[in-house]
């Protein structure tokens, strides 16, 4: 029919023009920024979350005043979608509203805010859910783990006050978080936290002083020796070696004795060797010529913690007969310590090593402020990790000082090696700084 074919023709001409109109509708349908801010005012709840994430992924930093007043919408939903939106922004300015939202009625805000506020500080970005991320965190127990901007007092004072909050879940990632954020100020809250019913609580409070306590504050630690909880027992004997508690020497050979030929026994050995108590030299003595090298490896660095130079010239025999590798670098640790810096070289040399890397830092780590000068040298090594994970450790034991002998690798041929000069530089100054702003004692 001739009507047919004139409707089949208008309907074509119709889609024609739909098309072509099609990108400004799409462009009347985005937005702008100072839309999305009047949204934020809609008495439309879905609005206003809409808005809230969209301004978050806007990076917007002047989104942050006018996102802030929404952690008290009376929308949950809204209160969320906010403390993800400042989270995604990552601003200072963010901070006191982060704050409010520890207090939040609802648990998983409150979670939420404890997530944003240690990747704000962190320089770390989750991609676990915030308990699985801190738990990963907080289980680097050197210091260069802790973050590397100072937090806001609030921040400290308010996750303090959330070691009480009825969600234990809440209680336990506090304590985490004020490991991470080197939250000194609430050691004291941390402590009181060790008696928390719940064993997940207590573990990580244990586990946050002894990221950020003293030997000391590591004392409140040996009860939990005898804990209810595996777990519990576990975190307090890291802690209790991180710490150096040399006062839970006895309770810790008793518990030795007690688990000997166990899998147990092993990690208390670990934490006897650390905590450098001399009483235990006894146990070493017999433990060197152990036939299981991590019983030997133990019993070396536990000698070298407590033995001073006259047991240079043994120590060096047995050296030489060794067989085992970490072991060795084991005994090349224990002889540093003990005086004959020479060693130390040993130690440095093992760095790239995927076997013996991990504990080669972690020697150095320990030796600390005192073998910084005799580092120096190795700046200049032709091996580029050497040169890079030596910036990460002078990062850490370094002090003014070392920032001039960083420098050079500003301009080092490995990017790697640039990248961790620049990080440890900018870690130097900000704890020079830090230690500048402190009153005198």
């Amino acid at each position: 029919m001739p009507g047919g074919g004139m409707n089949e023709g208008f309907r074509r001409a119709a889609a024609l023009l739909l098309f072509l109109a099609a990108p400004s509708l799409g462009a009347a349908g985005r937005l702008s920024f100072e839309d999305l801010l009047a949204n934020l005012k809609s008495p439309n709840a879905k609005t206003r979350q809409e808005a809230a994430e969209s301004l978050g992924k806007s990076r917007r930093r002047e989104a942050v005043a006018h996102l802030a007043p929404l952690v008290h919408d009376p929308e949950a939903k809204v209160r969320m979608e906010v403390v993800r939106a400042l989270r995604q922004l990552r601003e200072p300015a963010a901070v006191p509203a982060l704050v409010t939202s520890l207090r939040d009625g609802d648990a998983s805000i409150r979670e939420e805010a404890i997530g944003t506020l240690v990747e704000m500080y962190s320089d770390r970005e989750r991609a676990s859910a915030v308990s699985r991320f801190l738990d990963l965190f907080s289980d680097e127990f050197d210091r260069s783990s802790i973050a590397p901007h100072a937090a806001d007092a609030s921040v400290i004072q308010g996750l303090a006050q959330a070691l009480r909050d009825e969600d234990k879940d809440i209680r336990e990632e506090a304590a985490l978080a004020l490991g991470i954020l080197n939250g000194t100020a609430a050691l004291k809250n941390l402590t009181a936290a060790l008696q928390d019913p719940e064993p997940g609580v207590r573990g990580a409070a244990a586990t946050a002083i002894g990221k950020i306590g003293t030997a000391q504050d590591g004392r409140a630690l040996v009860p939990l020796l005898s804990d209810t909880s595996e777990a519990v027992r576990h975190r307090a004997l890291q802690a209790i070696g991180v710490l150096q508690v040399v006062e839970a020497g006895p309770a810790l050979r008793e518990m030795y004795e007690a688990n000997r030929r166990k899998e147990l026994g092993l990690k208390v050995l670990e934490a006897l060797s650390r905590v450098g108590d001399p009483s235990q030299a006894d146990l070493f003595q017999q433990l060197v010529q152990d036939p299981d090298p991590a019983r030997r490896r133990l019993a070396v660095e536990g000698l070298g913690r407590i033995s001073g130079n006259s047991n240079l010239a043994a120590f060096k025999k047995d050296y030489q007969r060794e067989k085992n590798d970490e072991v060795k670098l084991a005994y090349s640790f224990a002889l540093a310590r003990m005086g004959d810096r020479a060693f130390l070289d040993s130690v440095v040399l093992a760095l790239p090593s995927r076997t013996l890397g991990g504990r080669a830092r972690s020697y150095l780590l320990e030796m600390g402020h005192g073998v910084v000068g005799e580092l120096y040298p190795y700046l200049k090594d032709p091996d580029a990790e050497v040169r890079a994970v030596l910036c990460d450790i002078l990062g850490t034991i370094g002090d003014a000082d070392t920032i001039a002998h960083l420098t050079p690798l500003l301009s080092d041929p490995n990017s790697g090696v640039v990248d961790r000069a620049t990080r440890a530089i900018e870690r130097l100054r900000r704890a020079t700084a830090s230690s500048a702003a402190q009153p005198p004692a």
